[in-house]
């Protein structure tokens, strides 16, 4: 593959564009899919740990997190499009996300299958 001539301001601004990410059209669709799709996940995957036998304060925690974490996830989508800064808040976002319905799902399932009755 041949190097193109990058000699000229005009040669290297022609393999420089700036980009500005997704159309608000695909952002718009892609924010409506994972708000509802994303958030059904986090209802069901709540609704189970609900029921576990941990302290009320945190499970009422726990269940508040990733519906939060959701909206400063896909609202750090937009937010980037005005200021790139924010792609850090799209990882925080995600992270919370992942952490929040990871413990949840470990939780129930350990007072499920691994949690011994206190007879």
């Amino acid at each position: 593959m041949p190097l193109p001539p990058l000699t000229t301001y005009g040669e290297v601004s022609a393999f420089t564009q700036i980009d500005m990410g997704q159309s608000i059209k695909s952002l718009v669709r892609v924010s409506h899919i994972h708000l509802f799709g994303i958030s059904f996940i986090f209802m069901f995957t709540s609704g189970i740990f609900v029921l576990s036998e941990v302290n009320a304060r945190w499970r009422a925690i726990l269940v508040a997190i990733p519906f939060l974490a959701i909206w400063v996830d896909i609202g750090s989508w937009w937010f980037t499009k005005l200021q790139p800064l924010f792609a850090y808040t799209v990882i925080i976002g995600g992270l919370l996300m992942g952490l929040s319905l990871a413990s949840q799902i470990v939780l129930s399932l350990y007072e499920m299958w691994l949690k011994k009755d206190k007879q």
